[in-house]
């Protein structure tokens, strides 16, 4: 997960300010200083060797601080002990170029003190968060909003999706701003499932290969779940599946479950009937160690009053879930976030199953006229993916998102609208189906606890 601070002040009262930040990464925190800046970074260890940042190369005039993971790292520096060092050497060789060459989750600050030029990246859909602001004299590039509240600054920004922006380094006046990679809206030309579903497979591999820690997901009765257990069941890794009893079809999970225990002579899956006082002692314990925010749901074309991601129902499950695997010395999570927002955008045929809804979860036959949909990058997007950062790192855990993943959302976008029509959420659904996994056609229920749990904050 990690999370990290650049400023060129020095920070006083650097453990209040750095509190939540420091959730998210705490295996080892460092504080160092170049010329004037500062770079102070929460580590935590997943990948590799353990290695606090900043990293820098030989001649110590690159430095770079991230967050996330470079799936791809060995493919582009085969000597790399660490991804992140993979970032320095691949800018020696190729400069900014390096940022479009990254397959990953990431929030990346890389500073180049020769040509004086400081670089932002963030990936794709903006997985993991990063927030800037600047006054006159100072300025500060962080991982939580919260670190700029405490330093005062007025104008606090979050970082959009898929940017490489780039500063003087001496005056922080803006050079440029570029997009990270493009996805292919021209056709939708492929009649088969296959090539959509190989990219599937591969995310789930990329996003366990070469990891020492271990891994959880949180499984409903539903189709993004159900696709992530059955994958990592068919390749036989080895992980824990969390499930809380909601509204959804028990049945259905149960049946997973029992799957899952067929198949791992150590399956350790557990069904969670969560109590009112469990909740509430969960959302406590979650608005103590989770960094608040409002979520920015449009709802009819209106962003309307929308609560704080602490009041979530489904942020409080995570939460006690991932206590648990927190306990349990489980860092990594596999997290479903996307496939709403991607393959159906809460919809089918042309209906709303919820009203923050765009599309209906109709594709036309020319997808450029509606692309990108407005919860395919924010909305429901933004909100949730707060969600699924911010309550993992409040417990030192990663979340990483295979149906995020750059091939596997333009596998989809190059469907044709026939196939992309012909069911709800239709590549999950041929997935599931191809492979003999339970789930229940055609529902989509959200997370909502217990039913005696409704009414309850």
């Amino acid at each position: 997960m990690c999370s990290f601070i650049f400023t060129n002040f020095k920070i006083e009262n650097i453990e209040r300010v750095n509190w939540f930040n420091q959730k998210r990464g705490p295996d080892i925190t460092t504080n160092y200083k170049v010329e004037r800046n500062y770079f102070i970074h929460n580590l935590l260890s997943i990948t590799g060797e353990v290695g606090p940042q900043p990293l820098y190369n030989q001649k110590e005039d690159i430095f770079c601080i991230y967050n996330g993971e470079i799936y791809n790292y060995k493919k582009l520096d085969s000597t790399a002990e660490t991804d992140g060092q993979s970032i320095i050497t691949q800018y020696e060789e190729c400069g900014e170029e390096v940022f479009k060459k990254l397959d990953g989750e990431f929030a990346i600050v890389l500073v180049d003190y020769k040509k004086r030029l400081l670089y932002l990246c963030t990936d794709t859909f903006a997985t993991k968060p990063i927030w800037m602001s600047r006054d006159e004299n100072r300025y500060c590039v962080t991982s939580y909003e919260s670190v700029l509240k405490n330093l005062n600054f007025k104008n606090r920004v979050k970082l959009s999706e898929n940017r490489v922006i780039k500063f003087n380094l001496d005056t922080m006046e803006l050079q440029s701003v570029t997009k990270l990679k493009e996805f292919d809206t021209s056709s939708q030309y492929k009649d088969s499932f296959k090539d959509w579903i190989t990219s599937f497979e591969q995310s789930i591999e990329k996003r366990t290969q070469s990891v020492r820690e271990n891994i959880f997901i949180g499984l409903s009765g539903g189709y993004d779940s159900g696709a992530i257990a059955c994958e990592l069941m068919k390749k036989r890794i080895p992980f824990k599946a969390y499930s809380i009893k909601a509204e959804e079809n028990e049945q259905i999970i149960l049946k997973r479950h029992e799957l899952l225990r067929r198949t791992y002579e150590d399956y350790s899956g557990e069904l969670i009937h969560l109590s009112v006082g469990q909740y509430l002692e969960a959302q406590k314990k979650l608005k103590l160690n989770a960094e608040e925010f409002l979520y920015q749901i449009v709802r009819n074309g209106n962003i309307t009053p929308n609560e704080f991601m602490t009041d979530d129902k489904g942020s409080v499950g995570l939460s006690f879930i991932c206590e648990k695997a927190s306990i349990e010395k489980r860092k990594i999570y596999l997290s479903g976030q996307g496939a709403d927002e991607i393959f159906s955008d809460y919809g089918f045929a042309n209906k709303k199953i919820y009203s923050h809804s765009t599309i209906g979860g109709y594709f036309p036959n020319n997808i450029q006229d509606i692309f990108p949909w407005n919860n395919f990058y924010k909305s429901t997007q933004y909100s949730y993916l707060g969600k699924e950062e911010n309550v993992p790192g409040a417990w030192g855990i990663e979340g990483r998102y295979p149906f995020l993943d750059f091939k596997v959302v333009q596998e989809f976008l190059w469907l044709s609208p026939r196939l992309k029509n012909s069911k709800y959420k239709a590549p999950l659904q041929e997935y599931l189906s191809l492979n003999n996994f339970p789930f229940t056609e055609g529902e989509k229920v959200g997370f909502s606890c217990d039913k005696n749990l409704r009414n309850k904050k």
